[in-house]
């Protein structure tokens, strides 16, 4: 049995050691808790500030004014300004919302407004260590605004000329392929967004979706741009061909196609310049399936154009639709698988524009041409007879086409300006539309980018 002495000693060393526990637990503890700050704030810090619930990005943007966007010439598409709560969104431009989008601290992004918001926010190029600083001395990047091509005239114009009309104008510059215009109905208001969003989402007629882009139409007469390049350059057809009856009506299925004007002569030549199917209906027994889908390679129509930044239309064909000949003469007709966009037929016009080589890319910003430059589609002899053979009218050379659409009729019109020396492609689809109404529109445009 311990004596009182031995007892006291033994109860102060016990002391001592309790504490040395304790405090070694303690500095586990802290050591752990130091690791752990240091990973979420150095390894993970950049990619939780870059979430889109993170408050503090809410807050940021209030507090700091988003880049302007503007057009080629300087004027503002898309603005920051102050008020009360912080910087918000202010649409001077009606007639650019098309191309120009949407930004919502509610919805996010569209548009452009979405293509370049790492610039617009000012982060495009911050490394992990540069959004560390930031966030460890509570800096908020200045946002930089984004020049676009889009020519606004020619916007406001394309927008004016559709109306009340649903559809698309495209108008790109030849031969780089800057988007000049890209105009789209219906629309909506980007100022209004948050309190119309769950009303634009459930519109049957789609006014959150861009027509000159992701817009997919049957190609109807149009497509006979490609059919007749790819004949000639085949040694399948000439444009001097007789074609009698060239203005018989054609059934698709339940849908009967008629010439969009009535033809200047019986040669292959004035058919197409008026959009009759019937010799094309004919001609199309001279393709097979494999050279169908070849075609469709060659023009880029299964490929997303990569340097516009929107989001675009591509046109997909499963080998199996083109099983038949019924099949591959439906899609010759452009009444068949195939659906294009308004943009894809600007391409396409493009080529005949450019000598028979590929329009430059799509884009909405200046940059460098690809090291590369594009394969021929056709001879540069094949596109200038093509070319020839469009109708001209008031500096304005183009075909105008029609297509059946579900229960619509649609309406083409695709062509250049100048005639004589082409600065532009004009793509007009009106979803309920007739030609006349097509090329007017389309004359419209023209009018506006020839003016000084």
């Amino acid at each position: 049995m311990m004596t009182k002495d031995e007892e006291r000693r033994t109860n102060s060393e016990r002391v001592p050691a309790s504490i040395r526990t304790t405090s070694l637990l303690m500095l586990v503890m802290l050591l752990a808790l130091a690791a752990l700050t240091g990973y979420w704030q150095v390894a993970r810090g950049p990619s939780l500030t870059a979430r889109d619930d993170n408050p503090r990005n809410v807050l940021a943007e209030r507090l700091v004014p988003r880049g302007a966007i503007l057009d080629r010439n300087g004027q503002s598409l898309a603005a920051s300004q102050n008020s009360e709560n912080g910087y918000v969104r202010y649409y001077p431009e009606r007639a650019a919302e098309p191309v120009v989008g949407y930004y919502s601290l509610r919805y996010g992004v569209g548009g452009a407004e979405a293509t370049f918001d790492a610039e617009l926010r000012g982060t495009a190029g911050r490394t992990r260590m540069d959004a560390f600083k930031d966030e460890l001395l509570h800096r908020i990047p200045p946002g930089h605004s984004v020049q676009l091509t889009l020519d606004l005239p020619a916007q406001q114009a394309a927008d004016t000329a559709l109306g009340d009309h649903a559809g698309a104008v495209v108008v790109l510059s030849a031969p780089e392929g800057e988007v000049i215009a890209l105009a789209s109905h219906p629309t909506f208001n980007p100022a209004t967004l948050d309190d119309d969003w769950e009303r634009l989402r459930a519109d049957a007629s789609s006014p959150l979706l861009n027509r000159a882009t992701q817009g997919s139409y049957q190609p109807g007469a149009a497509f006979q741009t490609i059919i007749l390049a790819e004949a000639i350059s085949r040694g399948l057809a000439h444009l001097t061909d007789t074609v009698p009856s060239a203005d018989a009506p054609v059934t698709v299925g339940d849908a009967t196609l008629r010439c969009a004007a009535p033809p200047a002569g019986e040669t292959l030549a004035a058919a197409f310049a008026a959009g009759c199917p019937a010799p094309f209906a004919m001609l199309a027994d001279k393709f097979d399936a494999r050279g169908m889908a070849a075609a469709i390679g060659r023009w880029e129509l299964d490929v997303a154009p990569d340097r516009l930044g929107l989001p675009a239309h591509v046109s997909v064909i499963a080998p199996e639709t083109l099983s038949n000949t019924q099949a591959t003469r439906d899609l010759a007709l452009g009444q068949g698988a195939l659906t294009v966009s308004p943009l894809q037929m600007a391409s396409v016009i493009g080529a005949i524009v450019n000598d028979g080589h590929p329009l430059g890319a799509p884009h909405l910003t200046q940059g460098p041409a690809p090291a590369t430059p594009a394969l021929p589609i056709m001879s540069s002899e094949v596109a200038g007879a093509i070319r020839a053979a469009l109708p001209a009218h008031g500096g304005l050379a183009g075909q105008t086409a029609l297509a059946v659409g579900g229960e619509n009729q649609l309406a083409w019109f695709i062509g250049f300006a100048p005639v004589d020396s082409p600065q532009w492609v004009i793509v007009v689809l009106l979803e309920d539309g007739d030609g006349v109404t097509a090329h007017q529109i389309a004359a419209l445009v023209n009018a506006k980018l020839m003016a000084p």
